[in-house]
């Protein structure tokens, strides 16, 4: 019984990180619109480790609120930077004047601010190694691990930083949680370096596992020069939903299919759970009114390179290699799949 439990939490976690990816890539798709993705940074934290941190340090409870509104000051600039790194001078001061911070747990903060926040593959082993390993630490280490392996399979985590002294914008954030920032100056608009974009995580303090977004559309469209008035394409006519069948649900296969299937300009999705069933997968297809599947699975054809593309309303099916896929589709739904050349 305590395994199936502890599975259960295992999977429900890994669903959770989905939807969170799922936000953060929302959020992106829609900034990009309007400035380069390198102008964006996306940091990340959890409120276990952000608890963890204050543990460590000896921040008291009564003090740790005050000290989060000045470690947000810092929330905006990218970690390892220079401005950064500068601006903690300003911070220790206040620590220490205004809130009368011991200066050994204020060397333990810039210690974690300077040493602990930045690229993932960096900041997690030396988080790991520092902090006592207690459960709620170590899982929420190997929850932000997981979130990030998920935004690298969808080939955004080059600008995603981990900083564990970032509080989150409201107090409702006690999971895994966001922030996107433009980082630098962007020829798209005005908007000022450590302009907040989005935020989102889980919302523990208001709904039991819930997972939410918010984005500064206004302030986004405001400061760009993109024109807004061309409507954006959306037509599931041309919509793709990539399955599975047996193989334990093939998560991360779906996900670099999609991945790539995205960067030739094909609209993907796949259905975000772990090891849905066939049946479940249709009925989102049916739901989202998409026509178009490409069915993977963990023997045969896909085995061999290929996979199956299946167009529902017209129950037409083909076997198709991984390299001629994009090409293939684009070609198949020009023509519906009705063109016998592409059928043959």
């Amino acid at each position: 019984m305590e395994r199936n439990l502890l599975s259960n939490d295992l999977k429900s976690s890994q669903i959770e990180k989905l939807e969170i990816k799922d936000k953060i890539q929302a959020a992106m798709d829609i900034i990009t619109r309007f400035f380069h993705p390198e102008s964006c940074d996306i940091h990340l934290n959890h409120g276990d480790l952000l608890e963890a941190i204050w543990s460590w340090i000896g921040i008291k409870t009564d003090h740790r609120q005050k000290v989060a509104e000045l470690l947000s000051l810092l929330g905006s600039l990218r970690p390892q930077s220079t401005e950064r790194k500068t601006k903690w001078v300003v911070i220790r001061r206040q620590l220490r004047q205004e809130l009368n911070i011991t200066e050994g747990a204020v060397n333990k903060l810039q210690t974690v601010g300077l040493r602990f926040c930045g690229i993932a593959d960096q900041a997690l082993p030396r988080l790991r190694g520092a902090l006592p390993t207690d459960t709620l630490t170590r899982k929420a280490l190997d929850e932000l691990s997981q979130l990030f392996n998920y935004l690298r399979i969808w080939k955004i985590d080059q600008y995603v930083f981990i900083d564990p002294l970032m509080p989150p914008t409201e107090g409702y954030h006690r999971n895994s949680f966001f922030q996107i920032y433009l980082s630098k100056d962007n020829s798209l608009g005005t908007l000022t370096e450590g302009t907040l974009l989005a935020v989102g995580g889980r919302y523990d303090y208001l709904f039991h596992r819930a997972v939410g977004s918010s984005l500064a559309l206004e302030t986004i469209i405001q400061h760009s020069s993109v024109d807004i008035s061309r409507p954006f394409r959306n037509d599931s006519s041309r919509s793709v939903l990539v399955c599975s069948r047996g193989g334990g649900g093939l998560l991360e296969k779906r996900m670099e299919l999609v991945a790539e299937l995205w960067e030739d300009d094909i609209k993907a999705e796949f259905v975000p759970n772990l090891d849905p069933s066939l049946t479940e997968q249709y009925e989102y297809a049916n739901e989202h009114d998409i026509k178009w599947l490409i069915i993977i699975s963990d023997t045969g054809d896909s085995q061999k390179g290929s996979v199956k593309i299946r167009h529902l309303e017209l129950k037409r099916e083909k076997e198709v290699s991984r390299e001629s896929l994009a090409k293939f589709l684009s070609e198949a739904m020009a023509s519906q799949f009705r063109n016998p050349s592409i059928r043959n």
